[in-house]
C-alpha cells in the first residue's frame, strides 16, 4: 500500500526544515474535498509554522530576503534564458537540433515548472536535481553538446551554489537556536499526526484514491527536498582529516586515519 515517506527531518537545518513544512501546509491547503479531520490537522501545522517563523525568522526575514533576493533572481534569469534558448532551438531546420530542443525543454518543464513561486528551498532543491540529471543523463548531455548549451548549464551550477551556501549560512548565523529544539518538536508532531491520519484515510476512506494520489504527489515533494541534504551528509562523511597525533611515542604498528566531519 502506498503511504507517505517520512522526510529526513533530523538532518535538516532550522530554515530548510521550517521551508520544507511551509512547503506542504501549502501543498495540503491546495488539495480539494478533504477530511474535516485533516482540515483540523492542516489548520494545527499552520498554527504551530507560523510560530516558529514568529520567532525564527521574524527578526531577520527582511535582511535575508533582501540580501538573498539578487542571487534567487540571478539563477532564476538563467532557468529563463535557457527556456528561451531550447525555444529558438526547437525552431531549426536540422531535425537533429530540433529534437534536442524538444528532449531539454521537456526535461526543463518538468522540474521548472512555476519554478517562480517556490520557496528558496524547494528552488534550489529541483535545481540541483536537475543539474544531477543533465549531467548523468547521457541522452540529455549529447543534446547539451549538440546545442552547444554546456556554458549556460556551467553558469546556472555556478549560480545554484553561490546562492546554497549564501542563503544558509545566513539562515545558520540568525537562528536561535535555544527555542528552535522545542519549536521543531511541536511542528513535527502535528505533521506525525498528519501523516498518520492522511495514511488511514487512504485506506478505509470511501475516496481512498484521491488519497492515493495526494500520497503519491507528496512523496515525491519530500523526496526532492530530502535529496539536497542526503548528498550534503553524504559529502560530509567522505571527507578525512588527519588524525591528532599522540602524546606517546609512536610504536611500529600501522597509523589509523579516523573520518572527521565538517562543523555545521
Amino acid at each position: 500500500m502506498t503511504i507517505i515517506k517520512r522526510p529526513l527531518l533530523g538532518n535538516y537545518r532550522n530554515a530548510e526544515f521550517l521551508q520544507l513544512m511551509t512547503t506542504i501546509l501549502e501543498f495540503f491547503k491546495s488539495v480539494k474535498d478533504k477530511d474535516a479531520l485533516l482540515e483540523e490537522r492542516i489548520a494545527e501545522l499552520e498554527r504551530v509554522i507560523q510560530i516558529m517563523k514568529d520567532v525564527f525568522l521574524d527578526h531577520k526575514a527582511d535582511s535575508v530576503t533582501a540580501e538573498m533576493r539578487p542571487l534567487d533572481e540571478e539563477r532564476i534569469d538563467i532557468v529563463k534564458g535557457l527556456k528561451k534558448f531550447f525555444e529558438s532551438e526547437y525552431y531549426r531546420v536540422n531535425p537533429e537540433k530540433k529534437n534536442y530542443a524538444a528532449l531539454l525543454l521537456k526535461s526543463l518543464n518538468q522540474y521548472c515548472d512555476n519554478i517562480v513561486k517556490m520557496s528558496y528551498q524547494h528552488k534550489t532543491a529541483v535545481i540541483d536535481k536537475m543539474l544531477e540529471e543533465w549531467s548523468s543523463n547521457e541522452t540529455i548531455v549529447n543534446a547539451i553538446n549538440g546545442l552547444n548549451a554546456a556554458s549556460w548549464v556551467d553558469d546556472l551550477r555556478e549560480k545554484q551554489s553561490i546562492f546554497y551556501n549564501s542563503y544558509f549560512a545566513k539562515a545558520k548565523a540568525s537562528s536561535p537556536a535555544l527555542q528552535s529544539i522545542k519549536l521543531r518538536a511541536d511542528i513535527k508532531n502535528v505533521f506525525d499526526n498528519l501523516i498518520e491520519d492522511t495514511n488511514s484515510l487512504a485506506r478505509v476512506s470511501p475516496n481512498k484514491q484521491n488519497y492515493i494520489n495526494l500520497i503519491t504527489e507528496l512523496n515525491g515533494i519530500i523526496d526532492t527536498n530530502n535529496e539536497p541534504v542526503a548528498n550534503r551528509k553524504g559529502r560530509r562523511k567522505k571527507e578525512v582529516v588527519p588524525p591528532t597525533p599522540a602524546p606517546s611515542t609512536p610504536s611500529l604498528g600501522s597509523v589509523s586515519e579516523f573520518p572527521g566531519y565538517e562543523s555545521f
